[in-house]
């Protein structure tokens, strides 16, 4: 497992990012912002839905932040839950993603989101205590410079 990026929920991603730029000093043209659709049909587990997602450069670690646009999304759902701010860590698995997932659920971690298609496979497995999310991915569609 290899970390990739840091994920947060926003209700505003324009505002987020402005926030990341003053703080950083980075520019509002690094980030790199993209409208996603999981469709139902691609989904394992969790609504699907519209979102947009920003992936830009904090400090030196990739940040990816998710503005839902669908209100009956896993996201949108999360951001009524929890509120803004952070939501999840991401690692990419290429090798042993299977045996990663199992682990966790035999140790008591259930999977609360997954999505499959176009040879992309990846889930949001939530702690047996419901605490923490880690998003679990087979492939790195996105690194931002």
């Amino acid at each position: 497992m290899v970390f990739w990026h840091g994920g947060l929920l926003t209700a505003d991603i324009m505002k987020t990012i402005d926030f990341f730029c003053t703080a950083s000093g980075s520019q509002r043209e690094a980030w790199t912002i993209m409208d996603i659709n999981f469709g139902q049909s691609n989904m394992v587990i969790g609504d699907g839905g519209k979102l947009r997602a920003a992936f830009g450069r904090v400090g030196g670690n990739v940040v990816e932040l998710l503005q839902p646009l669908d209100d009956n999304s896993f996201h949108a759902q999360s951001l009524r839950k929890r509120g803004p701010g952070f939501h999840h860590n991401a690692y990419i698995c290429q090798d042993n993603m299977d045996a990663k997932i199992s682990a966790l659920l035999d140790a008591g971690s259930r999977i609360v989101w997954e999505f499959s298609g176009n040879g992309e496979h990846a889930c949001y497995i939530e702690s047996p205590e419901g605490t923490a999310l880690i998003e679990l991915i087979n492939c790195c569609p996105f690194m931002p410079d």
